[in-house]
């Protein structure tokens, strides 16, 4: 799945203002696409930490689409307020779902892609087997006026 922010990091941290926020995250398509993953998530925390939230920690798992990888990352995660979640929109959902949480994504989940030969995540719909789209996410990300890559 392909993904980009929905928002600047001044808007995430203005949402975040008073919770105590544990970030989920995906270290398949989401660290892919360079938005989430393990790595991001803990520059992310470090730096909403710096700028004051209460960032109770972070989880992740391989693969955010599937309920027992969900159950057995947020397994026993730290008392939060709300999940932060860098992950296509299956995977905060299902967050919410396993957990009982409220979850924020502030993710535009694109739909299914690829990455080139290059390790570009790249856009693709396929219609009666012919592709109709094929572009870069960052072009993507462009033309729906969201952002490529991590907040931080």
């Amino acid at each position: 799945m392909l993904m980009a922010r929905d928002r600047e990091y001044a808007d995430l941290l203005a949402d975040l203002e008073g919770k105590r926020v544990l970030i989920w995250t995906c270290n398949t398509c989401a660290r892919l696409c360079g938005l989430g993953g393990s790595e991001a998530a803990g520059r992310l925390a470090e730096r909403l930490r710096g700028d004051g939230v209460d960032v109770v920690g972070t989880a992740h798992t391989s693969a955010s689409c599937l309920v027992p990888k969900v159950a057995s990352g947020l397994d026993g995660v730290a008392d939060h307020d709300i999940i932060l979640s860098l992950t296509c929109d299956v995977g905060s959902t299902l967050a919410g779902e396993v957990s009982g949480s409220q979850v924020m994504n502030p993710v535009l989940t694109f739909g299914a892609g690829y990455a080139d030969a290059d390790m570009v995540p790249r856009l693709r719909s396929v219609v009666c087997s012919k592709v109709v789209q094929d572009e870069s996410l960052e072009g993507a990300a462009v033309r729906a006026g969201v952002f490529p890559g991590p907040f931080v």
